[in-house]
């Protein structure tokens, strides 16, 4: 008759079983180990370093880089900001000194200042542009373009005005030659015809506007404003407006303040969403460090409407359509 076995000694079934449960956990370590090495964890786990480099204190620019740095700080703890302001610099050696101090990986600069700061600095830490309108592509700095990719203006117009099939512009070729080319790449499948002026001046772009209200079909056309203040301003918008309203003629713009004044619908920057997108691509950099330098278009837009206009043109806004728009222009 085969002995008991000890009291608190396993059976040779559990010592089986036993055996194979800790050979596995070791198996399962050893391959945790092979794809993630203790360095490479602790990489995953700790912040992305970043500093947030804007101009000194001003009311007529604080709004809006509030609301980007807002956006940038919606990805913490992923990032781990520190935010630096341009006169707390007194030379670019300082600048140089304190943000070296910090030891960021990535540094975002808010606003035209901030960026030829940087720039000038001599520092050779990634830079993430925001709050600037910059062309967008591959180039010497990350960032987000504050012009919008067209795609989204031109296809707001095609759901609210399906007739419409030629879009008519007046651009700067130094500054918005991407814009007309990306609007084109896009037009044949939104249904649209992109015809595309070229102007360097106030006078020419004038001229074009003029032109394109007096020969332009007012059933089919829509003349599209870009955000150049040098092609639209105080000087010649009042008559552009009193002229599209007499002509039924459409206007879109880029350009908020144009729909205050007289455009049917204007596309314009989500400030916090943009900062967001900053955020998402500091942290892909991080990731991927030697990806090339590109500037994006910007992806984080509203909408406003003019419904005074809406109701002239006879375009009929419903509550589903308000709904779809971030302001509401023109109700009283």
């Amino acid at each position: 008759m085969r002995e008991r076995e000890k009291a608190g000694t396993p059976a040779p079934v559990e010592r089986r079983a036993l055996t194979r449960l800790v050979a596995g956990s070791l198996l399962l370590a050893l391959v945790i180990s092979a794809f993630f090495p203790p360095d490479a964890r602790a990489q995953q786990e700790r912040p992305v370093e970043a500093v947030i480099l804007r101009p000194a204190p001003n009311p007529t620019f604080d709004e809006i880089f509030n609301a980007i740095e807002m956006g940038v700080r919606s990805r913490e703890p992923t990032l781990s900001i520190t935010e630096r302001r341009l006169n707390s610099f007194a030379s670019p050696q300082a600048m140089r000194n304190g943000i070296s101090s910090d030891a960021p990986e990535i540094v975002f600069t808010l606003g035209r200042q901030a960026d030829e700061s940087y720039r000038n600095s001599g520092l050779e830490i990634r830079q993430v542009v925001g709050g600037l309108d910059i062309e967008p592509g591959l180039g010497s700095r990350d960032g987000v373009s504050l012009t919008a990719d067209p795609v989204f203006l031109l296809s707001r117009l095609k759901t609210l005005m399906p007739e419409k099939r030629r879009i008519i512009v007046v651009y700067d070729p130094s500054k918005d030659r991407w814009l007309i080319e990306r609007a084109k790449a896009i037009s044949a499948s939104i249904g649209i015809t992109i015809v595309a002026h070229e102007a360097t001046t106030l006078s020419e772009a004038s001229n074009h506007y003029w032109n394109i209200l007096k020969y332009g079909n007012s059933e089919t056309d829509v003349l599209w404003l870009l955000s150049n203040p040098s092609f639209v301003s105080n000087s010649n918008l009042p008559r552009l407006v009193e002229e599209s309203w007499r002509r039924n003629f459409t206007i879109i713009s880029n350009n908020i303040d144009h729909a205050r004044r007289g455009a049917l619908i204007a596309i314009y920057p989500d400030l916090e969403a943009m900062g967001a997108q900053l955020a998402d691509q500091a942290i892909a950099i991080s990731e991927n460090p030697n990806t090339r330098p590109e500037v994006e278009p910007l992806g984080a837009v509203k909408f406003a409407v003019n419904k005074r206009i809406a109701n002239h043109l006879d375009v009929n806004i419903s509550a589903q359509d308000e709904r779809s728009f971030d302001l509401i222009l023109g109700e009283r």
